[in-house]
C-alpha cells in the first residue's frame, strides 16, 4: 500500500490557485510521526497558490500527529478540527491558517457540495 499522506501532499502543489486559499498567507509545517521518526512537510499558502516542500522553512503554524491520522485526513476519512478536539493532533502558532488547511483536505467519499445537492432537489447525483 502507498503512502496516502505523501500522495495527497504531492498532488496538492499541482492544484491551480484557488479562492479557498486566496486570503491565507503563511507556512504550515506538518510533523507526521512514524515509528522510525518524523516526516516533516511544509505547505506554503500565498495568494491562492499552494507549494509543498520538504525543505526547512520558518513555519507560521505547526500541526503534529501520528501518520495514521494524517493518512485518514488525506483520504477524507477524518476531519482536522475533530481530531484537534480529540487531542489526536497538536497545533501551535497562527491558528488562523488551520481552517485554510482544512479546506484543502478532501471530504468524505461520496460527499456532495451543499449547493449541488440542493440543485439536484436533495436527491444527490
Amino acid at each position: 500500500m502507498g503512502d496516502p499522506t505523501a500522495d495527497f501532499l504531492g498532488r496538492l502543489s499541482q492544484r491551480p490557485a484557488s479562492p479557498i486559499t486566496m486570503k491565507a498567507r503563511g507556512t504550515i509545517r506538518l510533523d507526521v510521526e512514524r515509528d522510525a521518526g518524523t516526516d516533516v512537510w511544509f505547505v506554503m499558502l500565498r495568494d491562492g497558490a499552494i507549494q509543498v516542500s520538504r525543505q526547512d522553512r520558518q513555519p507560521d503554524l505547526v500541526i503534529r500527529g501520528h501518520h495514521t491520522l494524517f493518512d485518514r485526513l488525506a483520504q477524507g476519512r477524518a476531519q482536522l478540527l475533530a481530531a484537534l478536539m480529540r487531542n489526536e493532533i497538536t497545533v501551535e502558532g497562527d491558528l488562523a491558517l488551520l481552517p485554510a488547511f482544512e479546506r484543502l483536505l478532501p471530504g468524505p467519499e461520496g460527499a456532495h457540495h451543499p449547493r449541488d445537492f440542493a440543485r439536484a432537489g436533495g436527491q444527490g447525483s
